[in-house]
């Protein structure tokens, strides 16, 4: 699964759009709520489940469907002090806003600040703290999370010759989830 913000365009049908309808009685717009979906989208264990699923190369609307996205509810577990939503908010605004082209959706999150530079490491680590966030949100324990990051083998070689034999993405998603858990979001992990 990638997943990306695009402009209002038309789109084929091997594209499945996905726009967030908000419940009436909830006071959450939509451009609050689309950072979290994007984030779910393009979470590690989102995609190990997609590609159970798939059989081409193609993700049709009705898999789409039957894909386990988390709950709204669900970002209002606490990790510390702060929320799932609020670790998701900061990540994919750093993540997503490093170029001038991004200014909307900086200012629907509120920043109002030039666009964050381009830093691989700053990009892996948070990266990697949404996936372990969102294994916590799934359920899964690190043993779950590491058989699920075992099953990506070409991030895994391309860590390897990048990093010298390791893979950073496994060492530092399980560090993070021990940080989670122990309620330290903001942990500076090793990995």
């Amino acid at each position: 699964m990638i997943a990306a913000f695009l402009p209002p365009v038309g789109f084929g049908n091997t594209l499945p759009l996905l726009l967030p309808q908000v419940p009436n009685h909830e006071a959450r717009p939509y451009r609050d709520f689309a950072p979290l979906l994007l984030a779910n989208l393009n979470a590690l264990i989102f995609d190990y489940v997609a590609r159970q699923k798939v059989q081409g190369q193609h993700l049709n609307f009705y898999i789409v469907e039957q894909l386990p996205f988390v709950p709204p509810e669900a970002f209002s577990r606490r990790f510390g002090t702060r929320t799932a939503e609020a670790i998701i908010r900061e990540d994919v605004l750093r993540l997503i806003y490093t170029a001038q082209d991004m200014t909307g959706f900086a200012a629907d999150q509120g920043h109002a600040g030039p666009p964050f530079p381009w830093d691989p490491e700053d990009r892996l680590r948070r990266r990697a703290r949404l996936d372990a966030l969102f294994f916590h949100l799934y359920g899964l324990d690190r043993d779950e999370a590491d058989y699920v990051m075992r099953t990506f083998p070409i991030v895994r070689e391309q860590e390897q010759a990048a990093y010298g034999g390791r893979f950073r993405t496994r060492a530092l998603v399980l560090a993070y989830m021990a940080a989670l858990s122990a309620g330290n979001p903001d942990a500076n992990v090793v990995g």
